[in-house]
């Protein structure tokens, strides 16, 4: 009976473990991780919103903003504010300060989404940096 329990914990384990590996390797490479979102501020020419994360070895594309009004994406202009060269500036590997003004174009959002390109290896990953209720963070 106790090799019974025994035998089933620890096939229990064996399956924990190898389905946490299947579902790591199906995602792929992880361009940044640690995603803190800081700050998001209401201005007259959108919305500043400001992170933290730590950057991998992977190699910046492309970061795009989408302001979300009712489950319908709008692609939003953004400028950095926080030093970098230009919006296709890639950053070096550790811990990172985003800091951007995405322009709202006369809308108000439910959600600002931020998406990223990111070429690991030779693989090209599309993630989601962060998505941001816009009433967690603005109050007006």
């Amino acid at each position: 009976m106790r090799l019974d329990i025994i035998w089933g914990l620890f096939m229990g384990a064996v399956f924990t473990v190898a389905s946490q590996v299947l579902v790591a390797y199906l995602e792929g490479p992880t361009p940044y991780r640690s995603v803190t979102v800081e700050s998001v501020e209401r201005v007259d020419g959108g919305y500043v919103v400001t992170a933290n994360f730590i950057k991998t070895d992977c190699t910046f594309q492309r970061l795009e903003v989408f302001g979300i009004n009712t489950g319908i994406p709008i692609y939003l202009e953004w400028v950095a504010l926080d030093g970098s060269p230009s919006t296709d500036y890639d950053r070096s590997v550790g811990r990172q300060h985003m800091k951007i003004l995405a322009n709202k174009q006369d809308w108000d959002f439910d959600t600002l989404e931020i998406r990223t390109r990111h070429d690991c290896d030779g693989r090209i990953v599309d993630r989601v940096f962060a998505s941001i209720a816009i009433r967690d963070w603005v109050y007006e």
